[in-house]
């Protein structure tokens, strides 16, 4: 549950929302949780849907805005204005020396 996007609960959904999962597990990998957690799958659902992305000051204090800003664009709760896949790859964060 702590994968699926907010199109896929809605039942109409495209090959973006494999870039929210991504997302989401890029978010994980960055601070070891999820960003939409809840106690059961129903909670977690509601919170994909209804929660605001955030980033908690102390545990993503050491990691880049430019990571930050990939992740907002791949949680992008609008599979419209998403970024895409090659967007993704083409994004600042993966240039970063």
């Amino acid at each position: 549950p702590y994968y699926i996007s907010p199109e896929v609960l809605a039942g109409n959904y495209d090959k973006s929302c494999d870039i929210w999962s991504l997302g989401i597990i890029l978010y994980i990998f960055l601070c070891g949780y999820p960003p939409f957690e809840g106690d059961n799958s129903t909670q977690i659902f509601t919170n994909v849907l209804k929660q605001e992305l955030h980033f908690d000051e102390e545990d993503w204090k050491h990691i880049s805005s430019e990571a930050k800003d990939l992740i907002k664009r791949m949680l992008d709760k609008n599979p419209e204005t998403r970024i895409t896949a090659e967007q993704s790859l083409e994004h600042k964060w993966f240039s970063i020396q």
